[in-house]
């Protein structure tokens, strides 16, 4: 009996032990898991006030109303009186009868070349930018970094334009035909085509694509009285050897004149007339996608690879002048009503620049007015910095760095 009774109580003292440790781990498990969850919502409340202040901070940038600027850095420079300048892919580019250069904004000249031409016409592309005389039989390329070269045409130079790999195209006039040629920034004559009057009309506006590959052309043509315009792509990839003379597409627009032909981007490219504006689409053979008809005078067209904006005279008579924006595929955007004369307007990332030598506007691309100012000092241009309150001014013999405020 001694021995069942020693058996059943060493049972029990074995079933309290092996008991014991299930209720201490199963309190264990419980407070890891509730560790776990105020874990989880220390976390949330953490990342929730970080929401929080991001949208704050947002929604206060959005709303932010610059009134002045301050100078941060200025630098010296120097050019001659005649000479014009511009912006050139964040560095400054002058240019005027005796030759051009380019300098960065620090004031340090980049490269110089001398020249002499009567009517320096002036194309860019990116960073590339190319110089030629009007009646005049060489053209200069350069880029933001160096000179490229020149090309000598055996025709006087009517217009070109310039890829952002230095093909150039050009229109070369005498006395029977024109002339279209393609370059190399080498000097080389890559492809070429002749048109006459009769045939095709006459060449009054060209534009190249940014990998020398495409080219629009507009002619004008007259015909018992009336006029008309047609407009020709040209593709000289392995594409374009299929069609004859590389014309792989071409559209025509009866009682318009159509001064205006652009390559937006790879994809997208428009043109401009004096009644309607168009759009096409397509790297090897663009077709038309969008026709705007347009009632009121154009007075300006500006653009950049994403969008294209018209300027008009407002008629209504409340502010001077109505600013029409379009995507590339020719949907409007909207419509920036302004009153301030202007030398040049810019579509960047960050904001629309507005401005002349005097003063600017600046507005963000919900249409909402986020600066506007008289320059301390008259300016020749700007260079964006990539944020809507740093900017570069250039003055007559300064560079500024300023910030908004």
């Amino acid at each position: 009996m001694a021995d069942i009774k020693d058996f059943k109580r060493n049972q029990f003292l074995v079933e309290k032990e092996e008991k014991t440790p299930i209720k201490e781990k199963g309190t264990l498990n419980s407070r890891i898991a509730r560790h776990r969850m105020l874990t989880f919502y220390k976390i949330c409340a953490v990342f929730g006030i970080v929401a929080a202040i991001a949208i704050y901070a947002y929604y206060d940038w959005k709303n932010t109303v610059y009134v002045d600027y301050e100078v941060q850095q200025q630098y010296d420079w120097s050019k001659s009186s005649e000479a014009h300048s511009m912006n050139l892919n964040g560095t400054l580019f002058s240019y005027s009868k005796d030759g051009m250069s380019c300098t960065d904004n620090h004031g340090k000249v980049i490269w110089n070349q001398t020249y002499e031409m009567q009517n320096p016409m002036v194309r860019t592309c990116q960073n590339v930018v190319a110089v030629g005389d009007y009646n005049g039989r060489t053209i200069y390329v350069s880029n933001s970094e160096e000179i490229m070269g020149s090309i000598d045409t055996t025709m006087p130079i009517r217009d070109f334009c310039v890829a952002a790999n230095g093909v150039v195209a050009v229109v070369l006039d005498d006395s029977t035909v024109t002339a279209i040629s393609l370059y190399s920034v080498s000097g080389e004559e890559l492809v070429g085509f002749r048109t006459t009057m009769s045939k095709s009309g006459y060449p009054i506006a060209l534009d190249i694509s940014d990998d020398g590959k495409q080219v629009a052309v507009s002619y004008l043509k007259a015909e018992s009285g009336e006029i008309s315009t047609s407009i020709g792509f040209y593709n000289f990839s392995s594409v374009g050897q299929n069609y004859t003379d590389n014309l792989v597409g071409g559209y025509g627009y009866a009682n318009a004149i159509v001064p205006m032909v652009v390559f937006m981007n790879g994809e997208s490219s428009f043109a401009v007339a004096d009644n309607r504006l168009m759009f096409y689409q397509g790297r090897q053979k663009p077709e038309n996608i969008a026709n705007i008809m347009i009632n009121n005078e154009i007075q300006s067209v500006y653009h950049n690879e994403k969008h294209v904006g018209l300027v008009f005279r407002n008629m209504t008579g409340e502010t001077t002048y109505s600013l029409d924006i379009y995507d590339a595929l020719g949907n409007k955007e909207q419509t920036i009503h302004f009153n301030q004369e202007y030398n040049d307007i810019m579509f960047r990332e960050e904001a629309i620049i507005i401005y002349n030598d005097e003063e600017c506007v600046i507005y963000d691309w919900e249409g909402r007015e986020k600066y506007k100012g008289i320059f301390k000092e008259r300016v020749e241009c700007i260079l964006p910095l990539g944020n809507i309150a740093r900017y570069i001014l250039v003055t007559s013999d300064s560079i500024q760095m300023i910030k908004l405020q």
